[in-house]
């Protein structure tokens, strides 16, 4: 099956490089501030040249991608979506409710081209905080119509100490956040695999989102290993799940990889990768 099939077929195979200044720690873990931007760019100009034709789209940003890869670097029909808030957002999560970049807007999200916007909030359902931060993703959404450009929200958690609770959580914010009309949640793996390794429950607790959301909903990868990553997802698509949006489980050790050594890690280990992602959601 082609991008274009899937994309068609209403499945996601996006690869995620919308990081921003969490970027440098990755590229560089003891010394985060000698990372320069033309390193993220470079870095991010990689993934695209070596992945980027395997992928429905592109997750980007207007800092380090967005303005840098409209010069053609972006293979025809592999669109991107554009991240919308602030930086800065892990300090204080609750200090007020996300905003988007300074200088950014929908309205030059879409005059760039974008197919789609991201927002990133954080979230919690279970507390005070979540009210501001849903009145905020709707006035964020309420502007997306008015340009005309679809909006896909993560809900990204913060203060989960307690993996026992992670599926309430999941579910809880599934059954706030479906009611508002966004077109796509992206959406953490609702089982803390580590502490719960049982496949039935992580395909109960997937059946369980799809059953309360009626939009499509995507799985992000959080962070951890490209293994555990590929089970989750496995588990997600069988279970009504209408793709990915993958990250550093998915390149992180081309960000480790020394500069010379970058494009060869892609081809050989990344590459490889995306492809096997790519077959779950045929």
């Amino acid at each position: 099956m082609t991008v274009a099939d899937l994309a068609r077929n209403g499945r996601f195979a996006v690869l995620a490089i919308d990081h921003r200044d969490s970027l440098r720690a990755v590229l560089a873990p003891k010394d985060p501030d000698s990372v320069t931007s033309e390193a993220i760019v470079d870095f991010k100009r990689d993934l695209v040249a070596g992945l980027a034709e395997q992928a429905t789209g592109v997750m980007l940003e207007p800092e380090y991608s967005i303005p840098q890869f409209l010069d053609g670097t972006l293979p025809p029909g592999v669109g991107f979506t554009a991240a919308l808030e602030a930086q800065g957002y892990m300090a204080d999560p609750e200090a007020s409710p996300v905003a988007l970049l300074e200088g950014w807007s929908v309205q030059a999200a879409a005059d760039c081209g974008a197919a789609a916007a991201k927002l990133l909030v954080l979230y919690r359902p279970d507390r005070p905080h979540a009210i501001a931060q849903e009145e905020a993703a709707t006035e964020i959404l309420a502007e997306c119509r008015s340009v005309g450009i679809p909006l896909l929200v993560e809900p990204l958690f913060y203060a989960l100490d307690d993996p026992t609770v992670r599926p309430q959580i999941v579910l809880d914010t599934v059954d706030r956040f479906a009611p508002m009309g966004f077109d796509v949640l992206k959406l953490p793996f609702p089982v803390d695999a580590h502490h719960d390794p049982d496949r039935a429950r992580w395909a109960a607790a997937c059946s369980e989102i799809s059953a309360r959301c009626d939009m499509p909903w995507t799985l992000l990868s959080g962070g951890g290993t490209f293994e555990t990553y590929h089970s989750q997802l496995e588990v997600a698509m069988a279970s009504g799940c209408a793709g990915f949006t993958v990250g550093r489980a998915l390149w992180g050790e081309a960000a480790m990889a020394a500069t010379v050594d970058r494009p060869a890690v892609i081809a050989e280990m990344i590459a490889p990768r995306l492809a096997a992602l790519r077959n779950l959601v045929t």
